[in-house]
C-alpha cells in the first residue's frame, strides 16, 4: 500500500517546556508480561517508567515503537519520552538508567531528539528475526531464548514460502482472534530463511522479516504456520493459495514466543522507498 494510506495521525507539536529523549531498547521478554503497561502484571514500559521517576522525580508515559507479547524479546525497541528536566544530558540516560533497571532490561542509546521524532508514528519499518535450534544442539544458554525442534525442514522450502509473503498482501490467515486493526494489509519488504551457526558453533535456523507494520501475533503465526506446512510438504502454491483465503482456520501453528525478537527498527524514509516505487509505479 502507498504510505499516504498508513493513516497514522498528525504529530502533536511539543510543549516547549519539555525535552524529547529517544531511547533504544533491549530486554529479556520471557520475564515480562509484554511491553505495554497492563494490570495485575509487569511489563517492560512500566519498569522503564518506574525507573526514569526514581531518576529524575518525574511522572512520565514511555511511548514505543510498537508493543511485543509476553515472552517475546527485543534487540532493538526504540521508545521515547517527554520530560521537563533541563538538566541530565540526553547521552546520559542510558547509563545512568542501566544502573537503576534489572539486568534483563537495558537502555543501548539514549538521545535527544525534537517534535518530528515519534517512536510509533514516524516509524518506517520494523524488523524481527526468529531462532530455532534442533534439540540435540540445545545448551544450557538456550532456554527461554530459541525455539527447539526435532530437526530442520527443507531451507528450499521455506524460502520458497517467504518470497511468497513478500510484497503487499492481506492478512487475515495469520491474524490471532485478539486483533482490533481495521486494515490487515501489510507491506512486507524483507522475509527469508538462513541456516547460521550460533556463538557455541551450533546450527541455527533464522526467519528474517521486515515491513511497514504487524498484526496481533502475525509474525509467530507466519513462523510456525511455515515450519509445520514444510514438515509436512505443502507446495508453494499451496501455501500462496491459504495466505490469499483470508482464512484463519487454514493457517498452522502459531510458533512460541521464546524465539521472537524485534530486532531492529528504522526511522529511514529513504532505506524501503525502492519498495514504494516497485509496488505502485
Amino acid at each position: 500500500m502507498a504510505r499516504s494510506d498508513w493513516r497514522r495521525p498528525e504529530l502533536e507539536p511539543l510543549d516547549p517546556s519539555l525535552r524529547r529523549i529517544r531511547m533504544t531498547v533491549s530486554y529479556h521478554g520471557s520475564h515480562y508480561s509484554g511491553w505495554q503497561k497492563q494490570q495485575n502484571s509487569v511489563a517492560v514500559a512500566q519498569i522503564i517508567e518506574e525507573k526514569v521517576k526514581e531518576m529524575i522525580g518525574e511522572d512520565i508515559e514511555i511511548v514505543g515503537s510498537g508493543r511485543t507479547d509476553s515472552g517475546v524479546h527485543a534487540l532493538g525497541q526504540v521508545c521515547h519520552m517527554d520530560i521537563s528536566n533541563q538538566k541530565v544530558k540526553a547521552e546520559k540516560f542510558a547509563l545512568a538508567l542501566n544502573r537503576l533497571l534489572p539486568p534483563d532490561i537495558r537502555i543501548l542509546e539514549s538521545s535527544e531528539v525534537d517534535g518530528t521524532f515519534h517512536a510509533r508514528f514516524t516509524t518506517m519499518a520494523r524488523m524481527y528475526r526468529y531462532y530455532f535450534k534442533q534439540e540435540l544442539d540445545m545448551t544450557a544458554f538456550d532456554d527461554q531464548l530459541v525455539a527447539k525442534v526435532k530437526q530442520f525442514p527443507s531451507l528450499e522450502l521455506l524460502n520458497g514460502y517467504a518470497a511468497v509473503l513478500r510484497g503487499t498482501h492481506e492478512f487475515s490467515t495469520y491474524t490471532a482472534s485478539g486483533d482490533i486493526c481495521p486494515s490487515r494489509w501489510r507491506d512486507i519488504y524483507e522475509s527469508y530463511w538462513a541456516l547460521e551457526t550460533d556463538r557455541y558453533g551450533k546450527p541455527l535456523l533464522t526467519y528474517t522479516i521486515c515491513g511497514n507494520a504487524f498484526l496481533y501475533r502475525m509474525v509467530r503465526s507466519l513462523v510456525g504456520s511455515m515450519m509445520e506446512f514444510a514438515q509436512k510438504g505443502v507446495s508453494i502454491e499451496e501455501f500462496a493459495d491459504i495466505l490469499a483465503s483470508k482464512d484463519r482456520n487454514r493457517a498452522g501453528r502459531t510458533a512460541q514466543a521464546c524465539g521472537l525478537y524485534l530486532y531492529r527498527i528504522s526511522y529511514d524514509e529513504e532505506e524501503y522507498a525502492w519498495f514504494e516505487e516497485k509496488e505502485h509505479e
